[in-house]
Formats: structure tokens, C-alpha cells, sequence
């Protein structure tokens, strides 16, 4: 009986093992959005590999824990200021292993987030190589070829980057992880506590300085001040705070309108103007023009081919690379349409080469217009329309940088940090709705916003991004997800910076507990202190790794001094 067990569980560990494996490989390669966005967020991850390991509320908190800390950290650009995915992960992982409180979960993720940028900086400096194996398969007029080289050597560079260590961590590191943690003092266990108490202070103050406006700042003290008086949970807030958003952007609209039907003249946010495009194929009128001055049956794209072409465009990041970034994702998705609408190969390999160049936007949410648009003047240019090969990439290069800002603000800084912040809130609180919430509920809404800004993009063209610009909507609808994401922010300062002061003054036979007199003034105001202070070191521009360096010191410090201690 006892060789049978130990054979079973050496098997669950083989199995755990593969599992947390694949999922590593996926969270880095970005094969199809649908699937490997949420891959890089501790909350999802650190559920998963808690179920793949069979301890899936310790996986979920451990993972909440650690999204605490990034829900500030924006990813933008082809930079990586932090690699969750290896902190989610592989912290959660060696939490699991070694039998550690999930609230320790931070010490493990953090030194594997600094190793996690190196494997990141290997995977894409790698992968630059095999965008120059596309350009000769390309040559060679192998069509195929291009798309197997966006998929299957990146694949393999995740696999053995971040799957074959943590499948090894998980096979041969149960032992030397628990020895590891009962090495460590109660004491030491108990500062590292403190510690893990601060350190959502830093993923609040990340979040703040990109969110935090002059004019908006208020919204955050309101959501701090509103949790810690009233005691609602951020479910609670996160819905006031949308009822006032919602109020305030009606409100600001009809403004707006007012003001424009007293004016004759209305001055509005404007595009670059360095950037000249061509409008083709972009309204029925010019439609209705080519139909007059060109014989024979009219190109066009089928419906399916438009989805099938969205559908690519979540791959665009899989074989990401420091070189081009993003460009042999872009051709890769533009096979479809290219194939669809030129039926010799050498036309569409000639079609197909202008766009193994450099490429880098926002790929889920507000980029795919670009897609759209690009699929809009390629089906002109197919039907004899006065649109080049330049006309083309001059709108794409043009259009990248401003969709980019619109869309990561959207995404990454408005989205993210309202959605997760809820979910780590329940999660925490020991529900699995908040992973499940969180992720299901990001993911339908920025994916269904990419499919309608990728159909937008075809049917409307240019003219579409110039009215979202231009008719100051963006900047309305931004400031208004803004107060949400404040409010949220706040409530999660009031109840995520967990650590308090235990000193008290002996007066006579009295004593005087500092952190009651500091409650009688206005609760909170340790936590509120914490993450203004770190804000500030932000502003100040102080590196995040000096940061996160004096949390540590600050927190066992202040642990062992008996100044802050930890509140739970």
C-alpha cells in the first residue's frame, strides 16, 4: 500500500508538474489573445497553478496577493518593468511547495520577478531570428512557412525558458523548498508579514501616478475615506463610483453640447498632422465611383475572413521581438485577407512583404481599428484603386503611436486595475468568483471592444479614428473610467495596506495606544501615509527596485522596533 501511494504521488506530481508547465509556456507565448491574455496576471495564474497542484484556494490567495503588487505596473512600448508572469507563477508554485502562509507569497514572486526580465529579454532578443527565417521563406514565395515561423520556434523558446525550470522546480524542489522555509525564525516570518502588508502600497502609488490628475486626485481620497468610515467592500464602492462617473459624463456631454450651439466655431483635440493619408474606399459614394470606372466583378472581403483576420490579430504578439516587435504577427494575420483577395502567389507574396517591418500598437481593444482600416485600403488596392504599398504603411505608422496610447490607457490603466482590484478583493475575502469574475469578465469586454473597433475600422475606415479623436469623446470617456479606477484605487489603500502601529505610551497607570489616537483623527491614516510616501517616491522618479528595497528594510524594521505591525 505505501509503494502504491508513493507511486501516486509521484505521478499527481509528474502530472502537476506538465501542467504548470504549459501554463508558464502559454503566459509568455501569446499565441491566441482569447486565451493567453489573462495569463500574465497573478490572479488568474496563481489559481490555476494552485488547481494544477491540488490546492486551489491557497493558489488563489497567494496569487491575489501577488497581483496587489503589479496592479500598477503598466506594460507599454515592448517594455517590461516587472515579469508577472514569472512572480504569479513560479511564486505561487513555491509557496504551494513549501507549505508557507499564502501571505508570503510576495517574498517568493518578487526575487523570481527580477529573473523573470532576463528570460523575457532572452525571449525576445531570440526570436528576432526568426522574423529574418520569415523574410527568406517569404522570398521563396513559402506563405506557410511565414506563419509557422510566428508560432511554432517562439513556442519552443517559451518552453524552454519558463515550462522545462518550473516543470523542474515542481519535480525536484518540493524538499529543498520546505527545509527552506523551516530554516527561517518565526520572527523573520512574522516581519516578512509586515513587509507583505506594505507592499500593496506600491502597485496603489503605480496606479496613482498614472491615473492620478490634478482635478481627479479627490476621487481617490473619496474612495479611501468612504471604505474606512462606511466599512463597504469594493464591490460597493467600485458601483457608487460608476453611478457618479456616469452622472458626471451626461452631465459633461450635455455641457459640451450647449456650449457648442452657442459657438459657431468649436476648437477640438486634432491628430498629428505630420501624418497624410489617403482616404480610399472609405464611404458609399466612392464605392459608388468605382463601380462606374471599373469593369468587372468587385473584390471584397467575406465576413468570415474579417473575423478570421481579428481573430490573428490576438496572435500578433507570439513571436514579440526586440527588432521588429510586432511585425511578423502583423503579416501573419494578413495572410488571410491577402489570400482572399489575390489568387497568384507571387502577388501576394509581394502584398505580404510591405508588412515584415517594424509594427508595435495596442493589439485587444482600441488597435484592431488599424487592422481594419489596413484591411479596408488593401481591399481598394486589390480592386484597382489609386492605394500603394506606401499609402498603406504610411496610415499604419501614423495611426500606431496615438492607438497605442488610446488603448493601453484603456486596457491596461482603466480596465485592469478595476476589474482585478475587485477580483483580488474577493479572492482574498476566500471567493473563487473573484478570479473567475475578474478574468471572464476583462476578457469579454476587451475583446469585444477589439471586434467592434476592427469592423468600425473596415466599413468606416480612416474617418472613423478622426471622429473618435476629434469629437473629444476619448477624453470624456477616459476621465470617466478614471474616477471609477481612483475610487477603486482608494478603497483598495484603505483595506490592502494592512499594517498599523502597536506602540503605546504608559502614563501613570494608564496607557495611550498610538494607533487609537491616530483612529480618533481619521482611521487609516498609516496605510493613507504609506502609499502617499511612495507616490511621492515615484514622482520622484526613485527606481521601483529601490522601491520595493525599502519596503523591506522600512517593514522588518518597523516590525522589529515595534513601530508597524501587521494587520491580520
Amino acid at each position: 500500500i505505501g509503494l502504491v501511494g508513493s507511486e501516486m504521488c509521484i505521478r499527481d506530481r509528474v502530472i502537476s508538474a506538465i501542467l504548470v508547465g504549459l501554463l508558464a509556456t502559454c503566459g509568455q507565448w501569446w499565441f491566441f489573445g482569447p486565451i493567453t491574455k489573462c495569463l500574465v496576471y497573478p490572479l488568474t495564474t496563481g489559481t490555476l497553478v494552485g488547481v494544477f497542484m491540488g490546492e486551489p484556494m491557497t493558489g488563489m490567495i497567494a496569487g491575489a496577493t501577488i497581483q496587489l503588487i503589479y496592479l500598477g505596473w503598466i506594460s507599454a512600448g515592448g517594455t517590461m518593468p516587472s515579469n508577472t508572469i514569472v512572480a504569479g507563477i513560479f511564486g505561487t508554485a513555491l509557496t504551494i511547495m513549501s507549505g508557507a502562509d499564502p501571505k508570503m507569497a510576495v517574498t517568493f514572486a518578487i526575487p523570481f520577478s527580477m529573473l523573470g526580465l532576463l528570460l523575457n529579454q532572452v525571449y525576445m532578443t531570440v526570436n528576432a531570428a526568426w522574423i529574418h527565417q520569415a523574410d527568406k521563406l517569404l522570398e521563396k514565395g513559402n506563405i506557410k512557412g511565414v506563419r509557422i515561423m510566428n508560432y511554432l520556434p517562439s513556442f519552443c523558446m517559451a518552453l524552454l525558458l519558463y515550462g522545462v525550470p518550473v516543470f523542474a522546480m515542481i519535480m525536484f524542489g518540493s524538499d529543498w523548498s520546505q527545509s527552506m522555509l523551516n530554516a527561517i525564525p518565526g520572527s523573520i516570518i512574522n516581519a516578512l508579514e509586515v513587509v507583505g502588508g506594505i507592499m500593496p502600497a506600491l502597485g496603489i502609488a503605480m496606479l496613482l501616478n498614472y491615473l492620478g490628475k490634478k482635478t481627479l486626485m479627490p476621487w481617490f481620497f473619496a474612495g479611501f475615506f468612504l471604505t474606512e468610515y462606511s466599512k463597504l467592500d469594493l464591490t460597493a464602492v467600485s458601483i457608487f463610483a460608476a453611478v457618479i462617473a456616469i452622472i458626471l459624463y451626461f452631465n459633461d456631454k450635455k455641457t459640451t453640447t450647449a456650449q457648442q450651439g452657442e459657438k459657431k466655431k468649436v476648437r477640438r483635440l486634432s491628430v498629428n498632422k505630420k501624418v497624410e493619408v489617403k482616404e480610399v474606399g472609405q464611404s458609399t459614394e466612392v464605392a459608388e465611383e468605382i463601380t462606374k470606372t471599373i469593369d468587372g466583378p468587385k473584390k471584397k472581403l467575406s465576413k468570415k475572413t474579417l473575423i478570421k483576420t481579428w481573430l490573428l490579430t490576438t496572435s500578433t504578439e507570439a513571436c514579440y521581438n526586440y527588432e521588429r516587435l510586432q511585425a511578423l504577427g502583423i503579416a501573419n494575420l494578413m495572410i488571410t485577407p491577402i489570400r482572399a483577395l489575390y489568387d497568384k502567389v507571387e502577388d501576394q507574396v509581394a502584398e505580404l512583404k510591405k508588412y515584415l517591418v517594424f509594427y508595435n500598437s495596442e493589439v485587444f481593444t482600441i488597435g484592431p481599428i488599424i487592422n481594419g482600416i489596413t484591411c479596408s485600403m488593401e481591399e481598394a488596392r486589390a480592386n484597382g484603386e489609386n492605394v500603394t504599398a506606401k499609402d498603406i504603411n504610411s496610415v499604419r505608422t501614423g495611426l500606431m503611436g496615438p492607438v497605442a496610447g488610446i488603448g493601453d490607457t484603456v486596457m491596461q490603466g482603466i480596465l485592469f486595475p478595476i476589474l482585478f482590484g475587485i477580483g483580488c478583493s474577493m479572492a482574498l475575502d476566500g471567493s473563487y468568483l473573484g478570479p473567475i469574475f475578474a478574468t471572464v469578465v476583462f476578457e469579454v469586454l476587451i475583446f469585444a471592444c477589439g471586434y467592434f473597433m476592427f469592423m468600425t475600422g473596415y466599413k468606416q475606415g480612416k474617418t472613423s479614428l478622426l471622429k473618435i479623436l476629434k469629437d473629444g469623446t476619448v477624453d470624456k470617456i477616459i476621465n470617466s473610467f478614471s474616477i471609477v479606477g481612483l475610487m477603486v484605487v482608494g478603497s483598495m489603500a484603505a483595506t490592502r495596506v494592512a499594517v498599523d502601529t502597536p506602540l503605546a505610551i504608559k502614563v501613570g497607570e494608564g496607557v495611550t495606544k498610538i494607533q487609537t489616537v491616530l483612529n480618533s483623527l481619521a482611521p487609516g491614516l498609516i496605510p493613507l501615509g504609506i502609499t502617499m510616501l511612495v507616490w511621492w517616491m515615484l514622482r520622484k522618479k526613485v527606481n521601483t527596485l529601490w522601491i520595493i528595497v525599502a519596503i523591506f528594510v522600512v517593514g522588518i524594521i518597523g516590525y522589529y522596533t515595534g513601530i508597524l505591525g501587521y494587520v491580520g
